[in-house]
């Protein structure tokens, strides 16, 4: 029992610490029962821990990271676009008339090309006849204002520095690939960031059952789920409005 308890303090090292008492009350109280059913089993059932632990450290960080850039609300998120874009156009407009777009154009067309192999480019199901979701371009008003913004940064800072090339192709690459996480991570009726991850299932049930992460709106407008493993039911992750 007490080198179960030591695999698990362990492990609760990685989970942040306003949910640490929390996630260790869970496991150990998970523990106790299988010691009395499993005894043979309780080693392997503590090591588990450590995914668990380090999957909510990764994604609380994620979520926390944007809150701290006061980048929750969909407002708050274009004014700090804006003003990194703003501030990176001020200091290098003085050089606007020396600087060549096609160059630049040909860079982000190969952005384009390589963003389907970091990240996924289906922003998901989302139900189409369901009133607060009538005027959906909405949406794409906010993702495309990110998305301007953001090449406006990269492109100022491929200016600064004087060069075309593999770290300016990354630089478009990461822009692209911010805005697709962050609209996937946005509720689509107030596009405030979805709030309280929680992992549903385990990867021995995928097959019967769902296995992945659902988000809530703070606002209460409804549940994403996104599955940590696609399957004929669960593709993609999918919105389910709570009214």
């Amino acid at each position: 029992m007490t080198v179960h308890l030591a695999i698990l303090r362990a492990a609760a090292l990685l989970v942040p610490r306003a949910e640490r008492a929390d996630w260790l009350a869970e496991w150990k109280s998970e523990l106790w029962y299988v010691l009395g059913a499993r005894p043979r089993e309780a080693t392997g059932f503590c090591l588990g821990a450590f995914p668990d632990a380090f999957w909510l450290r990764r994604n609380s960080a994620r979520l926390d990271a944007r809150r701290m850039f006061h980048l929750e609300s969909p407002l708050q998120c274009v004014i700090v676009l804006a003003v990194l874009a703003g501030a990176s156009f001020l200091s290098t407009r003085h050089m606007m008339k020396e600087i060549r777009i096609l160059p630049h154009l040909l860079v982000i067309l190969m952005s384009l090309l390589v963003l389907p192999v970091v990240t996924s480019l289906d922003f998901g199901e989302y139900p189409a006849n369901n009133r607060p979701l009538s005027w959906p371009g909405r949406r794409w008003m906010f993702f495309a204002t990110k998305v301007a913004l953001l090449l406006t940064t990269v492109f100022c800072g491929a200016i600064t520095l004087v060069t075309i090339g593999a770290p300016i192709l990354a630089g478009y690459v990461f822009a692209f690939r911010w805005a697709l996480m962050d609209q996937r991570r946005r509720c689509p009726v107030c596009l405030h960031l979805l709030t309280s991850p929680i992992r549903i299932g385990e990867p021995s049930h995928t097959f019967l059952a769902w296995y992945g992460t659902e988000l809530i709106c703070a606002k209460g407008h409804g549940v994403l789920q996104v599955p940590e493993i696609a399957t004929s039911c669960y593709r993609t992750q999918r919105w389910n409005s709570l009214f």
